[in-house]
């Protein structure tokens, strides 16, 4: 393989997620820069990086041509769908490799454009309502509950939880000031497990990496919707996936001539059958490369970043390394907390220092403001875990729980669900 030695990189963003990408470069021996409009400490990658660009984005005339003048051999971005049309742009005018055109992008991440690639290729989906204003709802028949969802927005920012007409009259008005475009989906609200799948594409060809079981926090508090408390690997519905959804997922691929890349699919089991309600073509918050590093040793983050750099996603071979049916337990866990200001943050260097966690990101810091709550916002920390059963799992969990403390002004702690691991050794079920 070409060495990735001083190779430039161009990370397109510096969220706190980035910077496993930074590190991850820099470990390749690959020269990093990050940009985005931000302060470093608004943009966390950016401190880990070689250099850092304060250029926005969505600038992309200037960065075309900075890339050039300096000799960037790669463009990368992740985790945030709102980047991903800059990033096709950008490497396009660059003249550098990109993992997918346009039309491929907004297929997969728009809401609406991704529903009906389910239905044509069979793969179930929660029933839509069609309307073209918000006067329509009057004309609606309609099973209750439904979500109001952005067709062009992610981190569960404008999605609602409606129990009545009323409500989806004042929640559909809402949930258009978070889409671009103005369009809002109106979608039944499918109960069941959550569950979450990621899917490695490599010369069109496409295997499971992951799957994930997803409990949730909340009950539609406000209109809001659950909140991700953390993913356990591997899923109790891994065989089903393989048998109803990855020829399902191959065959559209195969449609959208896509090569190389991942896709994650949300979705509900119920009844036997996978209804997906979300789709990426981006890496997600769970970093489920992490879980194939350490479980079937495929280092899926720097083929994508050897990907940017020369165009080649290469390796390891996916086909023979995939195996979602993992023999160990993981857990990427979401410490949420409460919309309010963070005074003080104790104990996470002993939670770092648990044998059972292995990777650590943390998301918010002192003095800083929860403002949306039902979003991503109110995730504070991820921690990647690793144990040889369910049982021992669950139990480093509610350490980590009695453990750390993140606080307001008033010593309250803001954590949410102090009790949870606790609840899954009580009975419920979640591998």
């Amino acid at each position: 393989m070409e060495s990735l030695e001083r190779k430039k990189l161009l990370i397109l963003g510096g969220p706190a997620l980035m910077s496993d990408v930074v590190s991850k470069a820099k470990e390749l021996g690959v020269y990093t820069i990050v940009t985005d409009w931000y302060e470093p400490e608004k943009s966390p990658a950016k401190k880990l990086a070689d250099e850092y660009w304060m250029d926005s984005v969505a600038d992309i005339d200037g960065l075309a041509k900075k890339v050039k003048e300096n000799g960037i051999d790669g463009v990368f971005t992740n985790y945030t769908d709102s980047y991903l049309p800059f990033y096709v742009n950008l490497c396009e005018k660059a003249g550098v490799p990109c993992l997918a055109n346009m039309h491929q992008i907004e297929t997969i991440s728009n809401k609406d454009l991704s529903k009906q690639l389910c239905i044509d290729h069979g793969i179930s989906v929660s029933k839509r309502y069609e309307i073209t204003s918000i006067e329509g709802i009057d004309n609606l028949d309609v099973t209750f509950p439904v979500l109001t969802k952005p067709v062009d927005n992610s981190g569960q920012r404008g999605i609602y939880v409606c129990l009545n007409k009323e409500e989806l009259k004042v929640k559909y008005q809402e949930s258009l000031e978070f889409s671009e475009s103005k369009n809002v989906m109106i979608e039944e609200y499918v109960q069941g497990d959550y569950t979450v799948m990621f899917y490695t594409v490599q010369n069109g060809h496409v295997t499971l990496a992951t799957m994930s079981d997803k409990p949730v926090y909340g009950n539609f508090e406000n209109n809001l919707p659950k909140l991700p408390m953390g993913y356990f690997l591997p899923s109790k519905y891994v065989e089903l996936c393989k048998r109803i959804m990855l020829p399902k997922v191959q065959s559209f691929v195969t449609d959208l001539g896509l090569q190389n890349g991942v896709i994650g699919i949300e979705a509900v089991v119920k009844d036997n059958d996978i209804f997906v309600f979300e789709m990426q073509f981006r890496l997600g918050g769970m970093r489920h490369h992490n879980f194939v590093l350490k479980e079937n040793g495929m280092d899926l983050l720097a083929m994508l970043i050897r990907f940017s750099l020369t165009g080649k996603f290469e390796g390891w071979d996916a086909s023979e390394c995939d195996n979602a049916s993992f023999k160990n337990a993981y857990c990427s866990l979401n410490i949420l907390i409460k919309p309010d200001t963070v005074a003080k943050i104790e104990n996470v260097d002993i939670v770092k220092g648990m044998p059972e966690v292995y990777a650590s990101q943390q998301m918010i810091y002192e003095g800083d403001t929860v403002r949306l709550a039902g979003t991503v916002q109110q995730i504070g920390f991820k921690f990647s875990l690793a144990a040889t059963s369910k049982v021992e799992l669950l139990k480093a969990i509610q350490k980590i729980y009695n453990t750390l403390r993140i606080t307001n002004k008033k010593g309250e702690n803001l954590i949410l669900s102090l009790n949870y691991a606790e609840t899954l050794l009580g009975g419920v079920n979640i591998m």
